[in-house]
């Protein structure tokens, strides 16, 4: 496989905006292909996992090249959209093993438009299982299912929990680009209400509006300050009832080996990790199930701080989909973005020292299908 350059990951504020779905869009396109000094581009790689639901948008591709027309470049084709930003990078990482030119990888989702009840129904028939979703499960009810199986296998207290979204919002603060820059204490995630036992409001990410994008390239010939070194994808049953333990993601399991191995690294090279956290418990779960700490032991390093952005590993600097915010499709490159930062050197307070390797993981749902990208400068 030819090596594979990042050139540009950036993203657009995360949170509320009065802009719409194409101007979104077209902003981070924008940006992309600034910051890449690409002037033309060989494919588009689109993330976005709702657009007809939530925006009534018919041709997501259409307004993509709608973009990259206001920005002169008139014949590139667009593929997708992908359902997450991770399936839209795999996608976009196999095209550039075809071609010298530039590929573009672009993930919008615009929600806060809704209330939150017309969202998830809107979007319950995406996220599960057709037969469960008929006898009413919804997304944060099978996560609870899932929390609720690794508590009970590895008994991991409840303020673990807790203590993921307090670094998580904490991290936020200092991230301009963040959905939520205030931070919270013990006791106001604690009286937080309940939405599915053992979860709690502020263990949920929220629906955000935003839009990232980067540049991959393959040409032997480009400049760029990092490389993709390793990337796996694995699936799991997308029937909950069908998994061989409910509390393991076995896909980020098998899709993490796949990266290490594909890159010629092992867990202790990397220095910060983006990870999927659409409820707190996920980001001990995930860590776990990708092998960087023993099942049940995760939270014993969070309240060490060794998950901090100064500590052994930074874990989610940005806030992860917790507090950085959470646009459904878009996760995976807001984390790409992230990356770019910290390998950068340019995160600011939430820097990680001396950051030169970092993985991505990008999931959806309840972790069905994972996908796995470790990064290097």
């Amino acid at each position: 496989m030819r090596e594979i350059k990042i050139k540009s990951a950036v993203m657009t504020r995360i949170g509320r905006h009065e802009a719409g779905y194409a101007e979104l869009l077209a902003q981070a396109v924008r940006a992309a292909l600034t910051a890449s000094g690409s002037s033309s581009v060989a494919a588009v790689c689109l993330s976005s996992f709702a657009p007809r639901e939530l925006c009534g948008i018919t041709d997501a591709t259409a307004l993509v090249r709608d973009a990259l027309r206001a920005c002169g470049i008139d014949d590139a084709p667009v593929h997708g959209p992908f359902r997450t930003g991770g399936e839209a990078l795999k996608n976009g990482i196999e095209r550039c093993a075809g071609t010298d030119g530039d590929v573009l990888v672009v993930g919008c989702e615009k929600m806060m438009h809704l209330d939150a009840g017309t969202a998830a129904g809107l979007l319950a028939p995406r996220v599960s299982d057709a037969i469960e979703n008929a006898h009413g499960a919804t997304l944060p009810s099978l996560a609870a299912l899932a929390v609720r199986a690794y508590v009970d296998a590895y008994r991991v207290p409840a303020s673990a929990f807790d203590g993921v979204a307090i670094k998580n919002h904490a991290n936020a603060v200092h991230n301009p680009d963040a959905q939520f820059r205030r931070a919270v204490t013990a006791a106001e995630v604690r009286e937080s209400p309940v939405v599915a036992d053992p979860l709690r409001r502020l263990h949920c990410a929220p629906m955000s509006d935003g839009a990232a994008a980067c540049v991959l390239t393959a040409s032997s010939s480009a400049s760029a300050p990092l490389r993709l070194t390793g990337w796996g994808y694995a699936r799991d049953s997308a029937r909950f009832q069908n998994r061989r333990h409910p509390g393991h993601f076995m896909a980020a399991t098998q899709a993490s080996h796949l990266a290490f191995g594909h890159a010629r690294r092992n867990r202790a090279d990397i220095d910060v990790v983006e990870i999927h956290d659409a409820f707190a418990p996920f980001e001990l779960m995930n860590l776990e199930a990708m092998g960087f700490f023993p099942y049940g032991d995760a939270w014993r390093a969070l309240s060490a701080q060794e998950l901090a952005p100064q500590g052994r590993i930074a874990v989610n600097p940005s806030g992860g989909m917790k507090a950085r915010g959470h646009p459904i499709g878009v996760c995976g490159l807001t984390s790409m973005a992230e990356i770019h930062a910290q390998l950068g050197g340019n995160a600011g307070a939430r820097q990680h020292p001396g950051a030169r390797v970092a993985l991505v993981q990008s999931a959806g749902g309840v972790a069905p299908d994972t996908y796995v990208f470790i990064v290097e400068n």
